[in-house]
């Protein structure tokens, strides 16, 4: 019994140690983040066109377009559906 004791007490100096010196050494740290001077808001995408409800067409060869839809709760984006343009007429 006498033996946990004095090893609780190390533990317990141990851990007093250690607090110690986080809070010395830990509380003057800056952090940066630096993002890229991209702007994709403004940067037209000629090829994608937005059809709502969470889905979207992408135009390919000028004569085709793929529909691809957006799950939100799983963050997936799905192929619905491939069509030729002169279709849509």
């Amino acid at each position: 019994m006498e033996e946990q004791a004095r090893e609780l007490r190390r533990i317990r100096i141990t851990l007093i140690f250690l607090v110690i010196v986080t809070l010395i050494s830990g509380g003057n740290s800056e952090v940066s983040v630096d993002y890229p001077d991209y702007d994709f808001e403004s940067t037209s995408q000629q090829n994608v066109i937005q059809l709502g409800d969470g889905r979207f067409g992408i135009i390919s060869d000028g004569d085709y377009m793929e529909i691809y839809e957006y799950d939100a709760e799983k963050n997936k984006i799905k192929k619905v559906n491939d069509i030729e343009l002169f279709e849509l007429d």
